[in-house]
């Protein structure tokens, strides 16, 4: 009796271990306008425009134009420009993205989705080519495009996409610049106070 007691306790014990490995945390929906950046992150220079809730016109083209795909419940943007020149040094626009899951699996799917379409022309959008996935949140892939001027003195344009996961959101930065004043190490350190105040919104 007491052996058989005994199995049925760790049997229990067991269970209990299987629900708290796949009990994932959650960011609430409520902490979603905290999850891109603020003008409190950038220094003065930097203006923000058309940001707020995301609406069906910031949904990006091809699979991800379905604002409920894989469970997604919202979704937050914030887009900053600052004066500039072809002798500007870093961005000039910047765009810091937030969508909100579910569930950690719906946002799983959601990366992969984006990361399997890079190099691919979505939309007027050039193909991106992809670059090493940096090491932010708990998944991330990154991927840049080079827009051509076609001459005329003008400057080609480089963009650098930062993506990843980090619980049951999927973030992004989208910043652009010109060719050779642009680097993906100032992209990452945007993408890095973002995923800052993700991880605050976590805890």
């Amino acid at each position: 009796m007491r052996t058989r007691a005994s199995a049925l306790f760790l049997l229990a014990l067991l269970l209990a271990g299987c629900v708290v490995g796949n009990d994932e945390k959650q960011i609430d929906r409520g902490a979603l306008s905290t999850l891109v950046l603020v003008p409190a992150d950038l220094s003065d220079v930097w203006v923000p425009f058309n940001s707020g809730r995301q609406v069906s016109a910031d949904a990006p083209a091809g699979t991800h134009s379905n604002p409920e795909r894989f469970g997604r419940l919202d979704g937050w943007i914030a887009r900053f420009r600052r004066p500039g020149s072809q002798q500007t040094t870093g961005p000039l626009v910047i765009e810091s993205r937030a969508d909100l899951f579910e569930s950690a699996s719906g946002a799983r799917d959601e990366l992969s989705t984006a990361r399997s379409e890079l190099g691919t022309a979505i939309g007027g959008r050039a193909a991106a080519k992809p670059l090493a996935d940096p090491a932010i949140g708990d998944e991330a892939f990154a991927a840049t495009i080079l827009q051509k001027s076609g001459g005329g003195g003008i400057a080609d344009v480089r963009f650098y996409l930062i993506s990843w996961r980090h619980d049951n959101v999927v973030a992004s930065i989208f910043v652009n610049g010109f060719e050779r004043k642009l680097t993906f190490p100032q992209a990452l350190d945007l993408a890095r106070a973002q995923e800052r105040r993700i991880a605050r919104a976590a805890e």
